[in-house]
């Protein structure tokens, strides 16, 4: 688990790229609320959201001198190996179960696992499932056999994709 302290920003409509980079961001001690990055965050969507090339150039362009890295087809064991160095990993999955579109997705947080969940910091206010709990340092647990499930066929385009952001 990722203990550096940091806070839940909750996204109003689909800035969740936005939302995911400001955590990141806070984690290495800059501060950076989802609202106001969205407002000038490349690649946007004309239909809402953002391409991954997107998160590529905000975290390239960004003053505080980045590198996010963009990944197909990661394992779970990937994504343990990436937290354990002790960064979030932004994982690019679908909103929920059962999607009837490839295109209701979002990019989260990743900041800690066990044997059998995974752990984020939510940006979606209805998929907080522990945001009541006191003292957590995640909002969302989910089981990793349902977040496989969720990080299949993204967008009909990517499978498993994910970042993984470094400070230069």
């Amino acid at each position: 688990m990722i203990t550096a302290e940091n806070q839940f920003d909750y996204q109003p409509g689909l800035e969740c790229s936005a939302f995911a980079s400001a955590y990141v961001l806070r984690h290495f001690g800059e501060d950076a609320w989802g609202m106001e990055l969205f407002e000038d965050f490349p690649g946007k969507l004309s239909v809402g959201g953002v391409l991954p090339t997107g998160i590529e150039q905000f975290f390239r362009e960004h003053a505080g001198g980045y590198r996010a890295e963009f990944r197909r087809g990661g394992t779970i064991e990937d994504l343990k190996r990436e937290v354990s160095k002790g960064v979030p990993v932004i994982v690019f999955i679908h909103v929920e179960e059962p999607y009837d579109t490839p295109h209701n997705t979002h990019y989260l947080p990743l900041i800690g696992y066990n044997s059998e969940y995974f752990y984020f910091a939510e940006s979606l206010d209805y998929m907080a499932n522990c945001k009541d709990e006191v003292g957590l340092r995640y909002n969302r647990k989910t089981e990793i056999s349902k977040f496989e499930r969720l990080w299949k066929n993204i967008d009909a385009t990517w499978e498993n994709p994910y970042f993984v952001v470094t400070k230069r």
